[in-house]
């Protein structure tokens, strides 16, 4: 697990990375109040665009290019875009088009993630898969590296994270701010 190097005026953990770029996102989880295990489908569908992924992130800048597209994850010649950001991050914006916005944008990000609940991404000292926190449950880490197309700006960027367990209940949200010098 990496440290965070400080905390913002929120509290929130902040990590600086040299570059934008070419770094993991892990997000683990546990159940709640309710006793229910979370839940873990990334990407709920494409095809039905109302619907949210149990893994909720969203970025208060834009991912990338910030492209509206779903799930624009390539491989080349397919189109290779990012993910459009809110600031700020409003999981439930009163507005109908703006909630389906961020539920494109929760969508787009999610279709990106992958479940690695039985094989942990994540490794101990002794690199040995594992999760990062010892009591937790479940764990989703980015498909690949966080390359140019989900390049974050210089400056901060805040993520935000909401998980759903098995019955529907969303978890409490955590924050975490990622600096990239040059601002």
């Amino acid at each position: 697990m990496i440290a965070p190097d400080t905390t913002d005026a929120d509290g929130n953990p902040v990590f600086t990375r040299a570059f934008g770029a070419g770094f993991f996102i892990v997000v683990e989880a546990k159940a709640g109040l309710s006793n229910s295990s979370p839940d873990t489908r990334t990407l709920s569908s494409i095809t039905d665009p109302t619907i949210r992924p149990d893994v909720q992130i969203l970025a208060n800048r834009n991912l990338g290019n910030g492209s509206t597209t779903i799930c624009d994850r390539g491989p080349a010649p397919a189109l290779i875009g990012g993910v459009p950001g809110f600031n700020p991050p409003d999981f439930d914006p009163a507005n109908p088009d703006d909630y389906q916005k961020v539920t494109d944008a929760l969508n787009d990000l999610g279709c990106r993630l992958d479940d690695n609940t039985v094989a942990p991404c994540s490794l101990n000292d002794r690199d040995v898969p594992q999760y990062v926190k010892g009591d937790t449950t479940t764990q989703v880490c980015s498909a690949t590296v966080f390359g140019t197309e989900l390049e974050l700006p210089a400056g901060d960027t805040l993520l935000t994270v909401q998980w759903r367990d098995r019955n529907g209940n969303i978890g409490h949200q955590a924050r975490i701010v990622i600096r990239v010098p040059g601002a």
